[in-house]
């Protein structure tokens, strides 16, 4: 036999050991549905994580191509600066 009806056999045979028990079936279907919601929120929060990793390394490097325009820009005399809109002054 292969392992899907050794799990099923297993089933089988625990779920007719607790029909004596109610209370513990319902703890167990319970706790199986809670381990399910657990495993779906982790995934959705992984997910989001990743999301929001992906846009800050997206902001971070438009910043430091930014600055490095504005430090290309201070060296090079009488050039435009993007930020203030308007020739530098030689220094």
């Amino acid at each position: 036999m292969g392992i899907p009806e050794e799990v099923g056999k297993a089933t089988t045979s625990a779920v007719d050991a607790m029909r004596g028990t109610p209370i513990l079936l319902a703890i167990i279907i319970v706790v199986i549905g809670f381990l399910g919601f657990n495993v779906y929120l982790m995934g959705e929060v992984a997910a989001n994580s990743k999301e929001r990793n992906i846009a800050q390394l997206a902001l971070i490097n438009s910043l430091v191509k930014d600055i490095r325009d504005c430090r290309a820009a201070a060296e090079a005399p009488n050039s435009y600066d993007p930020i203030t809109k308007s020739l530098m002054r030689i220094r």
